[in-house]
């Protein structure tokens, strides 16, 4: 009985500290240092150059974050200067009107529990605690790595772009290996040039409808993306409430634990795009860039981002810390690895990761989970709020699906969704770019 199936649900903007950190003592390594900061929080703190302010790592209970925390390269450049002294007074140049609370909220962690879902995933599987977003800067490059090994040199987040790298989803495609997109609202693939086949893409209710189907029947590669906009985002990225996004991965986890013949040959990889400016202890290290590509902003792919959670769950894996260094690629080498593929084209950080992927922390047999968890209680989570303003990484998004509106090939439908006005609510720009995305589906289906 082989593992046949590897689920990734990717959330949004957070750091292994903020999320995870006080579940794990530090590990001082001198050569690839881990752990998080339990039992030793105060120790890590950063000073507001403003006013100087210490802030002390603390445990939080705030499940929102009101503003959004800089992570464009700059910003995250700024973060991690001089081991990692730059978080606090990075916000505040962003926020220079913020109070001392949200302030305090870049340095400030869940304490073991405060995170009912991830928390307990993580006591009862396996953690990854040198898991390195791919490059210091904002989600679209970071998840490009995930889908493509490569940002094609780019490091922001413009819809214009011309990302036209080879993606895993076309190795897997060309080579007979089933894949599927599962995703909330809208899909941030569809940046890409090669755009995935609308054929193997489908709304979140689809996941849940193909894990109660037969195990033969479930594609071998799936991704998860969360909900970005709307009345219930899900992506735990600031202002939205982490508890909706701990809900989304208690019902995917539970999903899997329903279906026993799935379960059983599954691994759910659950992680973060990038860290959101939220603080972490760990210096990122060096990393070795994809391709010779540049955007022409100085940054040459030579270090990782920040580190960020990740959690893989799976009777295939023995619980505890996994304490390899690894970043979003590692997981694209494992995939590929794991349907016996080679990484050609995927840029050579993938050709790189040859030893460096879970693979040899498998186990030969999968282990008795039968009672390790069996499912987890969904947590209820605050009331639907209007935000005041769409977030860099939602407009970017109504961007994306601006462009996608004009390739739509029946004027009668382009035309209505183009000419109607932005200027409106964050609810009704959030609700038209939404609208954008599947008439975009609805189009390429029928071609």
């Amino acid at each position: 009985m082989p593992l046949d199936h590897v689920i990734v649900l990717m959330l949004e903007n957070n750091s292994f500290d903020r999320m995870l950190g006080d579940l794990f003592p530090p590990r001082p390594d001198p050569v690839s240092p881990g752990g998080g900061v339990k039992g030793a929080a105060a120790q890590y703190s950063n000073i507001d150059a403003t006013t100087g302010k210490q802030y002390a790592m603390t445990a939080t209970t705030a499940r929102e974050m009101p503003e959004d925390p800089g992570h464009d390269l700059s910003d995250v450049l700024s973060q991690i200067a001089h081991h990692g002294s730059g978080f606090v007074s990075n916000f505040v140049k962003k926020y220079p009107h913020s109070p001392a609370t949200e302030r305090q909220q870049i340095m400030s962690y869940y304490a073991d529990g405060a995170l009912p879902v991830l928390h307990a995933l993580a006591k009862n599987f396996t953690v990854c605690d040198r898991w390195f977003s791919s490059m210091p800067g904002p989600t679209w490059p970071n998840r490009l790595f995930l889908y493509s090994g490569t940002c094609w040199g780019f490091t922001d987040m413009n819809s214009l772009h011309y990302w036209a790298q080879p993606t895993l989803f076309d190795l897997l495609g060309n080579n007979g290996v089933p894949w599927k997109l599962y995703y909330g609202d809208i899909s941030s693939t569809y940046i890409l040039v090669n755009e995935p086949d609308p054929t193997s893409t489908g709304s979140l209710r689809y996941f849940y409808q193909d894990a109660k189907g037969p195990e033969a029947d479930f594609p071998k590669f799936s991704i998860i993306e969360p909900g970005y906009f709307g009345k219930t985002p899900s992506d735990q990225h600031p202002p939205h409430d982490v508890f909706r996004g701990e809900a989304l991965i208690a019902e995917v986890y539970n999903a899997l634990r329903a279906n026993d013949a799935l379960w059983q040959r599954s691994l759910l990889v659950v992680t973060y795009d990038e860290h959101g400016g939220f603080y972490d202890h760990i210096d990122p290290p060096a990393s070795i860039a994809p391709d010779d590509r540049r955007d022409g902003s100085g940054f040459n792919f030579d270090r990782y981002g920040v580190r960020v959670p990740a959690v893989l769950i799976s009777p295939w894996l023995d619980p505890g810390v996994i304490t390899d260094t690894f970043d979003h690629t590692s997981l694209v080498k494992f995939v590929l690895q794991h349907a016996g593929l080679d990484s050609t084209g995927l840029g050579v950080r993938v050709s790189a990761a040859a030893t460096n992927t879970i693979r040899p922390h498998l186990r030969q047999t999968p282990r008795d989970t039968t009672h390790v968890l069996p499912s987890v209680p969904v947590p209820n989570f605050f009331p639907p709020q209007e935000q005041p303003e769409l977030t860099d990484h939602q407009i970017a998004l109504a961007d994306m699906t601006r462009v996608l509106a004009s390739r739509i090939q029946a004027p009668s439908v382009s035309v209505p969704l183009l000419r109607r006005s932005l200027d409106q609510s964050p609810e009704r720009e959030a609700q038209l770019a939404i609208d954008r995305f599947e008439a975009f589906l609805l189009d390429r289906a029928k071609s």
